[in-house]
């Protein structure tokens, strides 16, 4: 997802690994991804949420006319990042020992806690990813201000009816994962799930992150719709 600000500045709402192909379709150049995205916000640490950053850093770092993007994350998914993710990749160049900081301009936040980009506010809130007893992921959706409007993404997240109903008393705009695949994985809210919320709360929803399911109707069902390829929001 990216956000544009009135400004013209673009933020990422993280960086899979198709990002060269998705930014280029949005007419965006990636060469020169540096100059064109001012900063990223990461929820989490799978490879469709962070799969291209160890690209976006090198072409940022090469090209002497870019700015170094900003990173917003909770602070051990950002100290994460690095250290069980990119340093493999990016820890050498030209013989020097390289950092994180080399390549980004680092914005850790407070578990729960917010940031401001352009006169937006982000707040983070934490979903439940990926719980096993022994292993536990957590991803970080935002909730989104902007003058009056409110949003919220969920990013990557187990179904949660209660945080939900809560959130949707706070938003405008709600942009949730839905799997719609057979038999549910339990890491993603599953679309039967979400269909048993309120009609107000999935009268403000777009499902996205979903299988190709020709078979369902998410309008009828009461939620806006699946979002497309390429949709676009005036918030």
């Amino acid at each position: 997802m990216l956000i544009t600000a009135e400004s013209g500045k673009r933020i990422l709402i993280d960086c899979g690994s198709d990002i060269r192909h998705s930014l280029q379709e949005a007419g965006i150049q990636f060469r020169y991804f540096g100059r064109e995205i001012d900063a990223i916000y990461i929820s989490h640490l799978h490879a469709d949420h962070i799969g291209g950053l160890e690209a976006a850093a090198l072409v940022s770092f090469f090209d002497a006319e870019s700015p170094k993007p900003r990173i917003f994350a909770q602070e051990n998914v950002l100290s994460d990042l690095w250290n069980h993710s990119l340093q493999g990749g990016l820890t050498h160049i030209h013989g020097k020992e390289m950092h994180l900081d080399d390549y980004f301009t680092l914005q850790p936040v407070h578990d729960q806690g917010t940031f401001r980009w352009e006169g937006i506010d982000f707040n983070l809130v934490k979903m439940p990813h990926i719980g096993t007893g022994r292993y536990n992921l957590c991803s970080y959706g935002l909730m989104i201000k902007n003058g009056t409007q409110r949003a919220f993404i969920s990013t990557d997240a187990q179904f949660q009816a209660n945080l939900l109903d809560s959130i949707s008393e706070q938003v405008d705009l709600i942009l949730h994962d839905c799997e719609t695949c057979e038999p549910p994985s339990s890491i993603h809210a599953h679309y039967h799930q979400l269909c048993t919320l309120s009609p107000q709360l999935k009268g403000k929803m777009w499902l996205y992150h979903y299988q190709p399911s020709p078979h369902l109707d998410p309008g009828a069902d009461g939620f806006k719709g699946f979002v497309q390829k390429g949709q676009e929001f005036e918030f």
